[in-house]
C-alpha cells in the first residue's frame, strides 16, 4: 500500500485555526463539566496528531510559551511548511515531526509524556488500522489526568451523505491522472446530478446542499478532496469512539462545543427526560446524537477523570477571565443554533458586551456587577459560555498575563510580513488569551507597522503610506465590503478609513491582549 494508506496526500489541506484545540478551551470544557483540568500556570506538554499545515500548533505554541508543543503529520510538504513558519518566528517550544501514526504508537520517536493530545479532522478520515494506532499512541503518551480532544464526522447526522462519498470514490478512481483532474470530474458529475434533479439529492436536500455549494467553489478544492476522497473515510458513532478510547483509559468528559455542557439550553424538557431514563453513559451520549441529528462531534476525554466538588470548581472559575478581542460596534449577540432552547435577553447580553468593551474582566469581576445580581460563579460561567459560542468573546486564564509575550509578537510579525506571498495565514496569536484572534489583511499590515520601533513617532498618514506600499507589493486584489476588487488608487480611500479605524480603535484592544507593547 502507498505511504499515505488511502488518505489524500497529493493536494494540500486548507490552512485553518481551530480554537477548540487550545489548552485554555479544553480546560474550560473540563471545568464546565466538573472535571479537574490541567494547570496552565506551569510548564505543560502538548501534541497534535495529524497537524496538517501546522497553523494551529504554531499559534498555540506562540501564545503559550510555558508549554512544550509537538505536532506530527505524515505529509512532508505539510511538515516543511509548518516548520518553516515556526523557524521564522523563532518558536523554540515547537517541534514538527514527519511520522506515521504507527511509528508514533510504536515509540519510534523519542517523546515525553503529554498533558494534551489533540486531533482535528483526522480520526474519521483514516482507516480502522490507523484509528487503532492513534489510540495506542494516546495510551502510551497521555499522562494520567491528561486531556485528549478527538473530533470526527458523526452518525446519524452523516447518514444521508454516505452515498455521495461512495459515488465520489467510485468516480475519481477512473481518473488516476491527479487530484485536480479528479476534482474537476467530480464537480462535473455533481453538476449533472443537480441539473437532472436526481432523486437522491432532492430527497436529502439539507446537508447535501451544503456540500454541493462547497463543490462549486474553486478555492475549497483542498477541503473537498480531504473530506470526500479518502479511502478510509467513515463517520462514526460516539459509542464506538468512546469504547475505543477506553482501551487508552480515556473517560468521556464532554464536548468541545460548549453548548453541550448545558442540556437545559440545548435540549427540550422532554428530550432531557428521555435522556434521564438512560443509565448507561455511553448510550445516553449516543442518544443525544439521535435527538440532535449530530453530524460532527468534538469529544473531550481525560485519562483518569477526577470529579470536582462545587467548591473546587469555583476555585478554578475564579482563575478565569472573559475578553472581547474585537471592537464592540462590530458585535451583535445572536444565539448560536446549538442553544436551541435559549430565549435570549438581548438587553442583558448587550450590557455585558458593553462591559467587556472596556477591557478583559475576570469572572469574579462580573459577579460583582449589578447586572449579575443574584448570580453565582457557576451561573456566570454558563453566561460566559453562551457569549463565547454566540460572539467573538474569549475565555482566558489569568495566569496568561504573566507569560512571555515575545514569541507571539514574533509570530504575528512573520504572519504580517507575509514572507511566502500567501493569504493563508489570517490569525494572530494573543498572549493574554492563550489562543488566536482573527487578523484580516489590513489589520495584519497595520499591526506590522505598529510593532516597529518607530511606530510611536508615526502619524496616520505615514502608517497608511506603509500599509498601502505593502499591499501593492504583495497583492493584486483585495476585498472591500465583501467584494474582490483590483488594488488600485480607487480603493485607497477605503484603505485610509480602515487604517484610521484600526489604529484608533483596534490597536488599544491588541495592547490589552498583550499583542503590542
Amino acid at each position: 500500500m502507498d505511504w499515505h494508506e488511502g488518505y489524500v496526500a497529493n493536494i494540500d489541506y486548507e490552512v485553518g485555526f481551530f480554537p477548540e484545540q487550545s489548552p485554555v478551551h479544553l480546560n474550560f470544557v473540563c471545568i464546565l463539566n466538573g472535571v479537574e483540568p490541567v494547570p496552565l500556570d506551569c510548564p505543560f506538554s502538548y501534541f497534535e496528531l495529524g497537524s496538517g499545515q501546522g497553523f494551529t500548533s504554531n499559534l498555540l505554541a506562540a501564545a503559550n510559551p510555558q508549554g512544550r508543543f509537538y505536532a506530527a503529520d505524515f505529509n512532508p510538504a505539510h511538515v516543511a511548511a509548518s516548520a518553516q513558519l515556526a523557524q521564522a518566528a523563532e518558536l523554540d517550544n515547537m517541534v514538527f515531526l514527519e511520522a506515521s501514526f504507527a511509528d508514533l504508537a510504536d515509540g519510534s520517536v523519542d517523546l515525553p509524556q503529554f498533558d494534551f493530545i489533540t486531533l482535528h479532522g483526522v480520526y474519521s478520515w483514516v482507516n480502522a488500522e490507523n484509528r487503532a494506532h492513534i489510540m495506542r499512541f494516546i495510551a502510551r503518551y497521555l499522562k494520567p489526568g491528561g486531556i485528549a480532544h478527538i473530533s470526527y464526522n458523526a452518525m446519524p447526522g452523516w447518514t444521508s451523505t454516505l452515498p455521495l462519498q461512495r459515488l465520489i470514490l467510485e468516480h475519481v478512481d477512473l481518473y488516476p491522472s491527479g487530484p485536480q483532474e479528479q476534482i474537476r470530474q467530480m464537480r462535473l458529475l455533481l453538476d449533472g446530478l443537480v441539473q437532472n434533479k436526481a432523486g437522491y439529492l432532492t430527497s436529502n436536500a439539507g446537508m447535501l446542499g451544503h456540500y454541493l455549494k462547497i463543490a462549486q467553489h474553486e478555492q475549497r478544492s483542498g477541503y473537498l478532496a480531504h473530506e470526500f476522497m479518502n479511502q478510509g473515510w467513515q463517520p462514526l458513532y460516539h459509542a464506538d469512539v468512546a469504547r475505543a478510547g477506553a482501551s487508552a483509559k480515556l473517560e468521556y468528559v464532554g464536548s468541545a462545543g460548549l453548548a453541550w455542557a448545558f442540556p437545559e439550553l440545548s435540549l427540550s424538557a422532554d428530550q432531557r427526560l428521555l435522556l434521564d431514563g438512560v443509565a448507561d453513559p455511553i448510550l445516553r451520549e449516543t442518544l443525544k446524537d439521535y435527538l440532535k441529528n449530530t453530524c460532527f462531534r468534538e469529544d473531550v476525554y481525560v485519562r483518569g477523570a477526577r470529579r470536582m466538588s462545587a467548591g473546587r470548581r469555583d476555585q478554578w472559575l475564579a482563575k478565569i477571565g472573559l475578553a472581547l478581542p474585537v471592537r464592540r460596534e462590530t458585535v451583535e449577540f445572536k444565539p448560536d443554533t446549538s442553544f436551541s432552547q435559549l430565549t435570549p435577553d438581548g438587553a442583558f447580553f448587550d450590557a455585558l458586551l458593553d462591559v467587556l468593551a472596556e477591557g478583559p474582566k475576570t469572572l469574579l469581576d462580573l459577579v460583582s456587577l449589578p447586572l449579575m445580581a443574584g448570580k453565582n460563579l457557576a451561573e456566570i460561567a454558563r453566561i460566559a459560555a453562551v457569549l463565547v459560542v454566540a460572539t467573538p468573546a474569549k475565555i482566558y486564564f489569568l495566569s496568561g498575563a504573566g507569560q512571555d509575550v515575545a514569541p507571539a509578537r514574533r509570530l504575528n510579525n512573520v504572519i504580517a510580513d507575509n514572507q511566502w506571498q500567501t493569504k493563508k495565514y489570517q490569525m494572530f496569536a494573543a498572549p493574554l488569551l492563550g489562543t488566536a484572534v482573527a487578523a484580516p489583511l489590513c489589520q495584519r499590515l497595520v499591526y506590522r507597522t505598529l510593532s516597529s520601533p518607530t511606530a510611536a513617532s508615526q502619524d496616520i498618514a505615514a502608517i497608511t503610506a506603509q500599509v498601502w506600499q505593502r499591499m501593492q507589493e504583495q497583492y493584486e486584489t483585495i476585498h472591500v465590503n465583501d467584494r474582490e476588487v483590483p488594488l488600485d488608487d480607487s480603493v485607497l480611500v477605503e484603505v485610509r478609513k480602515s487604517v484610521d479605524t484600526i489604529v484608533e480603535l483596534g490597536s488599544p484592544i491588541w495592547r490589552k491582549l498583550q499583542m503590542l507593547p
